[in-house]
This record gives C-alpha cells, structure tokens and sequence, in this order.
C-alpha cells in the first residue's frame, strides 16, 4: 500500500513538473502571418512563401521568445522579495493564482505575461505593401521599377518589392526576438508584463525603418550617377539594383 502511494505522488510530481516545464503556445506567429497574407494579397503572399505553414515556421521565433521571455519574467517575479510591495501587498501566489492557495499561480503568470508581448507584438507586424508604396512615393516610379521589376516592361516592381520587403522585414521580426530575450528591460523582475513584445515591436519597427531610409538614399545616389554618366554606370554596375545593393550595404 505504502509502494503504490508513494509511486502515485511521485507520477503527479512529474506530470506537475513536464506542465511547469511546457512553453505555452503562442499564437503571435499565425497571427504575423494572417495579417501579411491580408496586406499583401494572396497571390503575392503565395509567391513569397512557399505555404502559410513556411510563413508560420519562419516566425516562430516570436513564440518561442513569448514562452522564454515570460517563464524568465515570472521565475524572476517569483523570487523577488519586494513583489508583494509592488503588486497591492498580494504575494506571487496571491496575485497571480487562484483560489486560497494561489493555485497555478506560475502558469497564469505566464499566460498572461504571452498574451500581453502578443497583443504588443501585433502592432509590429509589418505591412510590406505599406512600405513599398512609401518607397515608389520616395524615389519616383522609374527609379523604383529600376530597382524591382524583373520583367521587359517592369510591371512587376510592386509585386517584387513586396515579396522581397516581407522577407526582410520578418527577418526583423526574428532578430529582434533574439535580441529581447536578453534585454534588460525585459528580464527585469520589475518589468511590465508586455516588455518582450514592445521590446519586440521597437527593435523591428526601427530596423524597418533604417532600412527604408538606406534604400531612399542609395536610390538617389544611384538615379545621380547614371544621369550624370550613363556609360559608366552601366559598366560599373550593369543595373540599377546592384547600384543600390551595393551602395545601401557598403
């Protein structure tokens, strides 16, 4: 009888323990992906990654640094000594959990910690047709259909640019993940429940942006030269999309 009690306890303190362990699941990936599939039409997502599952996949990133970034937060809240002078008086079991006893206090804390870096999260997913149309608008049609068309005509620019934009941006997303998941403001015990998606969100708005900006100017310096010397332009370079390549990587 003693055995049998002893081997209950034990397999309820391993299924409690693989729970505790078990990353959340997120839903900030799916979420980037449905809103790219809608800013950029779904023949031009469709062309750009190979399902929505690869575009899922490749997003991943942002999941996995939620479930991280929250247990690291709520292991650091939890052993905190102040975090009852910060939370009303309420001890971690107190605020997060339920019942007298704060049960699943941890899990919750957690929970909650994902759903508000997700919410954060989503105003950072990026609108690569937004961004193309700011870019066309910047630099002028021809310099733009220069840079993205692919066909005689260039009347795939658009199309191009947003495929290519998307793919730069989500890396973004990716990197910045990787980023937050040892930023100080996030692994603070005193940082707010969102801190990994605003951190998120900043870092890969402000690439976006530093890349938009490298592009314009490489753009404008490329459109100089060709004008002033189209020979050697054309020699140098042979298309306006190396010029800028090289000219915003340089």
């Amino acid at each position: 009888m003693i055995r049998k009690v002893i081997l209950l306890v034990v397999l309820a303190l391993a299924a409690c323990s693989a729970a505790f362990a078990a990353p959340p699941a997120g839903d900030s990936a799916k979420a980037a992906c449905v809103k790219l599939q809608s800013t950029m039409g779904a023949q031009t997502f469709a062309a750009t990654y190979a399902s929505f599952g690869s575009c899922v996949s490749k997003l991943a990133a942002l999941d996995q640094g939620n479930a991280a970034a929250a247990k690291a937060a709520c292991t650091a809240q939890q052993a905190d000594a102040n975090f009852a002078s910060q939370h009303g008086g309420k001890a971690f079991d107190q605020y997060y959990g339920s019942g007298t006893k704060g049960k699943d206090a941890f899990a919750h804390c957690v929970s909650s910690a994902v759903k508000a870096s997700e919410t954060a999260e989503q105003q950072a997913t990026p609108n690569p047709a937004q961004t193309c149309r700011a870019l066309r608008s910047a630099m002028g049609t021809t310099a733009f259909n220069d840079l993205y068309g692919t066909n005689a005509n260039k009347s795939n620019a658009f199309g191009k640019c947003v495929s290519k934009t998307a793919h730069a941006q989500t890396t973004g997303l990716v990197n910045a993940a990787a980023q937050c998941r040892t930023d100080p403001a996030v692994t603070s015990p005193t940082a707010d429940a969102n801190a990994f998606g605003k951190c998120v969100s900043a870092k890969s708005k402000a690439d976006s942006a530093a890349q938009q900006q490298a592009t314009l100017k490489a753009a404008k310096t490329c459109s100089a030269e060709r004008k002033a010397n189209p020979a050697t332009f054309k020699t140098t370079y042979k298309t306006f999309g190396r010029c800028v390549s090289k000219q915003a990587n340089g």
